[in-house]
C-alpha cells in the first residue's frame, strides 16, 4: 500500500459502519470540479480541515459537514460563529456559474470547471483523509486500488 491509501476494508474491519471516500474521487481525472478546488485538496492535511454543524447552510440547511479552512471558515470564526442570518458578508455574491449564478457566501456549492470567482471562499467539502491525498488518477484506477487494499486486509485478517 502507498502513500495514499485510503482502505475502506480497513475501516470496516476496525468497527466503522460505513466508509466515505469522497474527498479520493474529488482528485479523480473524472471529478468535475474547479482545477483550484483540486489544488488546495492536493494541498491540504486533515489540520487544514473544519467540522461545522450549519456552515455553508445555504440551499442545504442542517447538513452537518468538513471543509478546507478558508477565509469564510476563519471570518466566521473571527466573529463567534454567529448563526445564519447573523454571519458576516452573508447573501454577498462571490462567484457565477453557467449552471447556477450568483453564488452567495454560505451557499453550499461544489466549485465545478465553469465557476468564476472567489473559489477559495467557497464550500471546499473535505473529509479527515485529505492529507493521504496527494496525487491525480483516473477513477477506474482508483477504484482498483481500494478493491485491492480491501482484499490485503481481508486477508490478513483471516490469517
Amino acid at each position: 500500500m502507498d502513500q495514499t491509501c485510503i482502505c475502506p476494508a480497513a475501516a470496516l474491519a476496525l468497527g466503522a459502519a460505513g466508509a466515505w471516500i469522497g474527498t479520493r474521487l474529488l482528485a479523480s481525472h473524472e471529478a468535475a470540479i474547479h482545477p483550484r478546488y483540486r489544488e488546495l485538496l492536493l494541498k491540504a492535511s486533515e489540520t487544514d480541515t473544519v467540522f461545522v454543524e450549519e456552515l455553508f447552510d445555504v440551499t442545504w440547511p442542517s447538513a452537518p459537514h468538513r471543509v478546507l479552512r478558508n477565509k469564510t471558515v476563519e471570518t466566521w470564526e473571527a466573529a463567534g460563529r454567529p448563526p445564519s442570518g447573523n454571519r458576516p458578508g452573508e447573501g454577498e455574491v462571490i462567484a457565477t456559474s453557467k449552471s447556477v449564478s450568483p453564488i452567495v457566501r454560505y451557499r453550499s456549492f461544489t466549485p465545478g470547471p465553469d465557476t468564476d470567482g472567489d473559489i477559495e471562499a467557497m464550500s471546499l467539502w473535505a473529509g479527515q483523509s485529505v492529507g493521504l491525498v496527494v496525487k491525480m488518477q483516473p477513477a477506474g484506477d482508483i477504484v482498483r486500488q481500494i478493491v485491492d487494499e480491501a482484499k490485503t486486509v481481508l486477508d490478513r485478517l483471516a490469517e
